[in-house]
């Protein structure tokens, strides 16, 4: 069955249009026992989809979406960042989610909060990678002409570090209207099968059903303060609803993709479906363990015994 690993909700703000509950509701709808929400740079929405799951009986996987650098040092243009797809495969992962989220809101630019590689190493435990679509680090890097080389490079530097929990990723939309698409998709394919790196498959949604891109429309014209008679707003021309399987595997035949092919990955998302166990626990507290620094333990055994306690 088709697992929706990459998508969005209303805490994608003025990006995607749809609450927590609404997109469960439709992937109820749809016969789907599990769904990914990865919103753009927060963590925001996740204890009310979370909730909403919860309240329709569906497993509710929990992720982010934020942008990637090789090094945060490094002189990069806002605009030649691309994203990097994480989901919390176990409690540890959840944790770190947080952790590498509430870091790239400190290191901004332009208005894309952003990890690197090194962080990404130091908060890989518990958390599933999935990389490329054109929007990705990599998939601006082949757009931009890049070596396959260079690529294929830094491709093996996350698959080194991120091993098994490292997935690439086809873009379920139609290839003949963008070139771009099927370059980045062909070379993803071509590097899963050199490097035995697993592919799964998504269309990455920002609204439930298909009569709702027009509000989605408006939505982008408000956030880029333009006019919707403005013939430079932002018109997205693909399908981004929650889709069916069927309608994922109908798209992904009319772009020439083999029965085999498909049905690889999307049972390639199910398993990923599977194996996650992390989850918000509501109603705990948790607190950060705290070692005391070894200079100030030393002080307080000397002194123990002559502190006044109050």
């Amino acid at each position: 069955m088709y697992i929706p690993l990459h998508g969005h909700s209303t805490f994608s703000f003025l990006e995607a249009i749809s609450s927590p509950a609404k997109i469960v509701k439709r992937a109820k709808e749809i016969w789907m026992y599990a769904i990914a929400i990865t919103d753009f740079g927060g963590m925001y929405g996740l204890p009310a989809f979370t909730q909403a799951a919860k309240d329709g009986d569906i497993k509710a996987i929990l992720g982010v979406e934020l942008w990637f650098v090789l090094d945060l040092n490094a002189n990069i243009i806002w605009k030649q960042i691309g994203n990097i797809v994480l989901l919390a495969k176990t409690q540890e992962g959840y944790q770190n989610l947080m952790k590498l989220t509430s870091f790239a809101n400190q290191e901004w630019l332009g208005i894309k909060p952003k990890i690197d590689f090194n962080k990404l190493k130091e908060f890989k435990e518990g958390i599933i990678v999935i990389s490329w679509g054109t929007e990705s680090w990599i998939g601006k890097m082949i757009n931009a002409w890049e070596k396959e080389e260079r690529i294929l490079e830094i491709h093996q530097m996350i698959r080194e570090t991120c091993g098994e929990d490292y997935y690439l990723e086809i873009i379920a939309q139609d290839e003949h209207e963008k070139k771009a698409l099927r370059d980045v998709n062909q070379l993803c394919l071509s590097f899963s099968e050199k490097t035995w790196v697993k592919c799964i498959i998504n269309n990455e949604f920002f609204y439930p059903e298909v009569q709702d891109y027009h509000t989605r429309e408006i939505a982008l014209a408000i956030r880029d303060n333009l006019k919707m008679y403005d013939p430079t707003r932002r018109q997205p021309k693909w399908k981004f609803h929650l889709m069916t399987e069927q309608e994922i595997i109908d798209i992904c035949i009319s772009n020439g993709y083999t029965a085999e092919q498909i049905s690889e990955r999307i049972q390639n998302n199910e398993q990923i479906a599977e194996n996650i166990n992390a989850k918000i626990i509501f109603w705990s507290g948790f607190f950060p363990k705290y070692d005391t620094p070894a200079n100030i333990q030393k002080i307080y055994e000397e002194n123990k015994d002559t502190l006044i306690e109050f």
